[in-house]
């Protein structure tokens, strides 16, 4: 599927329940399988959540299934909030794959990647992984979140 093309199903997959909020003043839950989702990395999948008012992402989950593995990418772009939601990803930072440095990360775990860095790798070694994707452009982390943040 084409990135427009994405953009335009997630924004409507969007729009719908919105509304329908918006009219009832309740909650809504999105059913994430009945969300268009793109291949990225050759083996994860993407979804798009949330748009910026450029059409940009903002939020965005991505899956990885049992057994794969994305090989090291993510240099550049904006600060970027990883939360691990399902599963038990396995991580590594740089751009050289070293099993030996590699951490294993479950549900609830939050990983920040900086602003213009944070080359890495994943992989889901032990079972399918749900990561929500936050990211975070003009903006900054609060004196707390930045404080963990190693330099």
């Amino acid at each position: 599927m084409h990135q427009p093309t994405l953009l335009l199903v997630a924004a409507t997959a969007l729009a719908a329940p919105a509304a329908a909020s918006a009219a009832t003043g309740g909650s809504t839950t999105l059913d994430i399988d009945k969300l268009g989702y793109e291949i990225v990395h050759d083996v994860a999948r993407r979804t798009i959540l949330a748009l910026d008012k450029d059409g940009q992402p903002l939020s965005l989950l991505l899956r990885i299934g049992n057994g794969q593995f994305l090989p090291p990418h993510g240099g550049g772009g904006p600060i970027r909030l990883l939360t691990v939601v399902s599963g038990t990803l396995t991580w590594g930072d740089g751009n050289t794959v070293d099993p030996a440095a590699e951490r294993r990360l479950g549900p609830g775990t939050v990983v920040v990647l900086p602003a213009g860095g944070g080359e890495h790798w994943a992989a889901a070694r032990d079972g399918d992984v749900l990561l929500q994707v936050v990211l975070v452009r003009g903006g900054s982390l609060t004196p707390t979140a930045a404080a963990q943040v190693t330099p």
